[in-house]
């Protein structure tokens, strides 16, 4: 969803950069976690909501580094809250899990 958002917001430059930028660092640990969409189940759930959480604030952090127009802030800023939302509220259960299975 971030990597596509520069085109619903026809976003350009440092805007659209961030954005693609964001998106697709998203994509990669998220095929890398230990959950039912990773596909290479390398991280840990707990290790992909800490990264969830960096991403928030480099969401809300972006705006201000980019020197970005007041008009390109708010989606950037709310997926930042939402992402920081998320990681925080996200419960947590082992059942079903690369770590959960015995050797």
């Amino acid at each position: 969803i971030v990597a596509g958002l520069p085109s619903y917001f026809a976003s350009t430059g440092a805007s659209q950069v961030a954005f693609v930028t964001l998106g697709l660092v998203v994509i990669c640990y998220s095929l890398l976690t230990d959950y039912e969409l990773g596909l290479v189940r390398v991280l840990r759930i707990r290790f992909h909501l800490l990264l969830d959480a960096l991403l928030g604030l480099a969401m809300l952090a972006a705006p201000t580094l980019l020197h970005l127009p007041n008009g390109s802030r708010i989606p950037f800023y709310a997926i930042g809250v939402l992402s920081l939302v998320l990681s925080v509220t996200t419960k947590i259960r082992a059942q079903g899990t690369r770590s959960d299975t015995t050797i």
